[in-house]
């Protein structure tokens, strides 16, 4: 029989468990992920929740670039930036009410993917206290 060893290359390398779940999560979420992004956050959200997609796509391991994306849409879930007056005023974040109906759903949101980002290694304890 053939004794030549097989060369897996870059592209092979295995993906944690961890990005696995949050592709997962991502997957699942996808819809609500986006229609909340453009809520909070108008046409940036949708643009960042586009490249996210884009990037969860490319085989092989998140590259810095996606998970960078996936931090910048955990800060847009928590709203990070509602009272932030170099964030761009086009959006809808203050026209959400605190008894929305939506607001628990986002809180949700938000809550998985967190949890996603910390089994995923992406988001520390260390880094929110920084942020």
């Amino acid at each position: 029989m053939f004794h030549t060893k097989f060369n897996h290359g870059e592209e092979f390398r295995v993906i944690p468990s961890g990005e696995l779940s949050l592709r997962a999560f991502f997957s699942g979420h996808d819809e609500a992920l986006g229609h909340v992004a453009v809520l909070l956050a108008g046409r940036r959200g949708a643009r960042l929740v586009n490249a996210i997609r884009d990037g969860l796509d490319q085989r092989g391991q998140m590259t810095r670039r996606v998970q960078r994306l996936l931090i910048e849409l955990r800060r847009i879930l928590f709203l990070d930036y509602a009272h932030d007056d170099d964030w761009d005023d086009t959006s809808s974040i203050a026209m959400v009410e605190p008894d929305d109906p939506i607001v628990p759903e986002i809180c949700l949101l938000a809550d998985g993917l967190d949890e996603a980002l910390h089994a995923a290694g992406i988001v520390r304890a260390a880094d929110e206290r920084a942020a």
